[in-house]
């Protein structure tokens, strides 16, 4: 496959075999009372892409990652998504859709009833409604076991959502449900979907004006926050086989707006911002004093700009390093406050979730320093908002590129930090990739412990941690089905 682009090369390289391993090397000690599952999803592509060139990394299909913990032993199990796009590629044996990111590539001609589009049930993974769930913003999530990793087909939250859901859910620390919502071009539909039940017991749509690539919000005790900006999901363009991701600064002459919703009355305000600028993920979100507060990173573009569509630039050039930024909303006058919180480059960034709509101290995420060209992170970090410092540590040894930071607490958790970090990095002597465990508390380089994983896990988005407790039900659930 084509190593010119760094999309398919190093980290990022597809995996093509499904694997699985019980009793993996450990290097260190896994601590006795981390009992549960990592997962993760990994964009991973099956086939060669139509178009090499212009194939982006949000494109890969899907791949789930489950690192099994008990007893201070690790167990492994990767398997494909199987969508059913992915069914129609797979008795093909090629890739039959085009890339939705930059255009290019024509579509091969589809068979019968084949989906329009595909669902490459990439972004986030997580237990939910004992399902574990697959999320990709093109199309609904899809059900796997959370076990046996096997794919049981789409889930709708019993019939509460029809198209499709943000991959970005919330849960509220205090019920379960989840919070989350559906962005159809100018349209967002807020949704609350029941723990009990997996119903959705609350909905409401508002129009932005505007086909917002909306990928994250945040959530506080009493709002739901999105922003507005020159980034923009162009479904339109992907059917004409033009770029999707499209960077519309015309289309906001006032600049970036935030937008509240008011989770108990419905009511839509909005805040003028201005600049033209992009968020890509939020830390978390809470209100204090009459003001409220947004924690995340921005970016300075995002997306083929809109007079370049029939020749759009490299996917590296548009998708330029995040920078920490906090927004400070005065609640009684409607004024925003933005300032930037450090100058150190970074994504994916995560907290303590039980902190999720309050007040939070430390912030989670990877570093994107550009030490090394071809890998897009190269450090974690932590930072502490009450001191206003940031602690980074690389990889030992050879590891770099590490994952999303999944933060989990420890049993008899007291402090906010008082958990682990845990991380999958690249080994760039073997090209497997290890899941490193990190005191979160105390985050220095050398990790409480090394599990050396028996394949590479290609670099993706977004993963979650299940606790033992919620695994074993969630399994026993489906065995019974």
């Amino acid at each position: 496959m084509d190593i010119d682009n760094k999309f398919l090369a190093g980290p990022f390289a597809p995996w093509a075999e499904e694997n699985e391993a019980y009793d993996l090397d450990v290097e260190g000690r896994i601590p006795e009372d981390l009992a549960g599952a990592l997962f993760r999803v990994s964009s991973n592509p099956r086939f060669v892409p139509l178009d090499l060139d212009r194939y982006h990394w949000w494109e890969g299909d899907g791949m789930v990652c489950g690192i099994y913990l008990r007893e201070g032993r690790a167990a492994y199990r990767t398997r494909w998504v199987e969508t059913d796009s992915m069914r129609v590629e797979v008795e093909r044996g090629e890739a039959v859709y085009s890339g939705f990111a930059n255009g290019g590539g024509t579509p091969r001609p589809l068979p019968p009833g084949a989906p329009p589009g595909k669902n490459v049930a990439n972004t986030n993974v997580g237990i939910f409604d004992d399902h574990l769930l697959v999320y990709f913003e093109g199309g609904l999530p899809y059900s796997m076991h959370p076990e046996t990793l096997e794919t049981y087909g789409t889930y709708d939250f019993h019939g509460g959502v029809d198209v499709l859901c943000t991959a970005h859910y919330k849960i509220d620390p205090g019920s379960g449900d989840m919070l989350f919502f559906a962005a159809t071009g100018p349209t967002i539909t807020w949704l609350r979907a029941e723990a009990k039940t997996g119903a959705v017991i609350d909905s409401h749509s508002f129009d932005i004006t505007v086909p917002v690539l909306m990928h994250d919000f945040a959530v506080t005790a009493n709002h739901a926050v999105f922003f507005v900006t020159p980034a923009q999901f162009r479904l339109d363009h992907i059917m004409a086989g033009k770029p999707g991701v499209v960077w519309d600064e015309k289309s906001l002459p006032h600049g970036v707006q935030i937008v509240l919703l008011d989770r108990r009355t419905h009511t839509v305000t909005w805040h003028e911002v201005g600049g033209h600028w992009a968020n890509t993920h939020f830390y978390n979100a809470y209100e204090d004093n009459g003001r409220l507060i947004i924690d995340g990173h921005r970016i300075t573009r995002l997306g083929t700009p809109a007079d370049q569509l029939d020749t759009p630039p490299s996917s590296h050039s548009w998708f330029p390093p995040a920078i920490p930024h906090r927004w400070t909303i005065n609640l009684a006058t409607g004024t925003v406050k933005e300032e930037r919180v450090s100058g150190l480059a970074g994504e994916f960034p995560k907290i303590n979730d039980d902190y999720t709509g309050r007040r939070h101290r430390y912030g989670y995420f990877v570093t994107t320093r550009g030490i090394s060209r071809d890998i897009m992170s190269d450090g974690l970090a932590k930072h502490d908002y009450l001191r206003d410092t940031t602690v980074v540590v690389d990889g030992p040894g050879p590891l770099t590129s590490p994952s999303e930071p999944v933060f989990v607490p420890r049993a008899d958790t007291i402090a906010e930090d008082d958990g682990y970090l845990l991380t999958l990095w690249w080994n760039r002597e073997t090209n497997l990739t290890e899941l490193l465990i990190h005191d979160a508390a105390d985050l220095i380089r050398q990790p409480l412990a090394r599990v050396k994983l028996p394949s590479r896990v290609p670099f993706g988005f977004h993963g979650s941690w299940a606790d033992h407790a919620v695994l074993d039900h969630a399994i026993t659930q489906q065995n019974q089905h």
